[in-house]
C-alpha cells in the first residue's frame, strides 16, 4: 500500500510559446504529441515514451517563459515506518529545461533534475505541512518545520497528532492527506493508508502477546481481527481480575481498590463478601473492649 504520493508540485498551465512557439499561431508542436505534451507539463510528469523531441523543446520554451529563476524542490530520499517520516530534500538551480518527473517517479528527484541540466544542493530552509479532510477542505500550515544543513527532516505522526490537539484543537483523524511543502513539492502522505498500517502493526503484536487488546477494540472495532482480539481482551481482562483478587486475599490489595478497578468482575461479590466479614471482624473486636 502506498502512503507517500505525490503532490501538484509542478503542475503548471503551460505557457502559449511551449506548445505553439514563440510567435501567435505558429504551431511546432504537432498533434498528438502538441496534447501529450501539453498535458505532462500541466501534470508535471513524463506520461510515455514517445514524442521526447518535442518534449525537450517545450520543456525550453516553458523554462524561457518565467522571468524569474526557478529553483525546484527534489526528494533525494523518504522513509515511512511505524508514523514516523525521515526525508533527505534537495534543490534543482539552473536549470537549462523545466524539469518533469520520469514515468512512476511520485516526487521529482535528483535524476529528473540531472536530465534537465540542473544543478543539485541539498536544501536548507522551512517545510510547511498542510491538512486535507475528506471533504477536501485546506488546512495550510499546520505546522513549519526546519529543514536542517543537511537537507534532512522529520515528520512523526502521533506526536504531530498530540501537539495540533492540544496547541489548535485540531482532530488529526479527521485529515486524510498530509502535503509535504507548499502546493506539496515533497510529495503527500495518505494518512488513512497509515493509519491501516499502524492498525494491522497494531493487532498482529496484541496477537503476539504485546499491546492491550481492549484498545485496538476500542480504537478500531471494525478491523477484521476485532472479533477475535474482543476475546482476547475479555482473557485479558479476567486474567488482570485473577491476578488482583490473589492480591486481595494475600493483603497486598485493599478490596476497595479491587472495586474501583472493575466495575464487573466475577470475583465482585467475593470481594464485597470479604469487605463484610472484615466489617464484622472490626465490630466484634470493638465490642469486646
Amino acid at each position: 500500500m502506498a502512503v507517500l504520493q505525490v503532490g501538484p508540485a509542478l503542475a503548471r498551465e503551460p505557457h502559449q510559446s511551449a506548445v505553439t512557439g514563440p510567435q501567435p499561431g505558429v504551431v511546432f508542436l504537432d498533434e498528438p504529441c502538441r496534447s501529450q505534451v501539453a498535458a505532462e507539463l500541466r501534470a508535471g510528469q513524463i506520461a510515455a515514451a514517445k514524442c521526447e523531441r518535442e518534449r525537450r523543446l517545450a520543456q525550453h520554451q516553458q523554462l524561457r517563459g518565467h522571468r524569474s529563476r526557478e529553483g525546484f524542490g527534489l526528494v533525494e530520499r523518504s522513509r515511512l515506518e511505524l508514523g514516523r517520516l525521515a526525508l533527505i530534500l534537495s534543490e534543482a538551480r539552473g536549470c537549462r529545461m523545466w524539469p518533469l518527473r520520469g514515468i512512476g517517479r511520485p516526487v521529482l528527484g535528483i535524476a529528473d533534475a540531472r536530465a534537465s541540466g540542473c544543478w543539485v544542493r541539498r536544501y536548507r530552509g522551512s517545510l510547511e505541512l498542510t491538512g486535507v479532510t475528506a471533504d477536501g477542505r485546506r488546512m495550510p500550515r499546520l505546522v513549519v518545520l526546519e529543514v536542517d544543513d543537511e537537507g534532512r527532516v522529520e515528520v512523526d505522526l502521533g506526536r504531530l497528532a498530540i501537539d495540533l490537539a492540544r496547541r489548535d484543537g485540531v482532530d488529526f483523524d479527521a485529515l486524510i492527506r498530509l502535503e509535504l511543502g507548499a502546493d506539496g513539492w515533497a510529495g503527500s502522505v495518505d494518512l488513512v493508508a497509515v493509519r491501516a498500517s499502524l492498525t494491522d502493526w497494531h493487532a498482529s503484536s496484541v496477537q503476539r502477546g504485546r499491546g492491550v487488546p481492549a484498545l485496538l477494540v476500542v480504537r478500531h472495532p471494525e478491523h477484521a481481527s476485532a472479533e477475535r482480539l474482543r476475546v482476547l481482551a475479555l482473557a485479558d481482562s479476567l486474567h488482570r481480575q485473577e491476578e488482583d483478587f490473589k492480591a486481595v486475599q494475600r493483603g497486598s490489595l485493599a478490596p476497595h481498590r479491587f472495586l474501583e478497578r472493575h466495575a464487573w468482575s466475577p470475583y465482585r461479590h467475593l470481594v464485597v463478601a470479604l469487605i463484610g466479614g472484615i466489617e464484622d471482624l472490626y465490630a466484634q473486636g470493638t465490642t469486646g473492649q
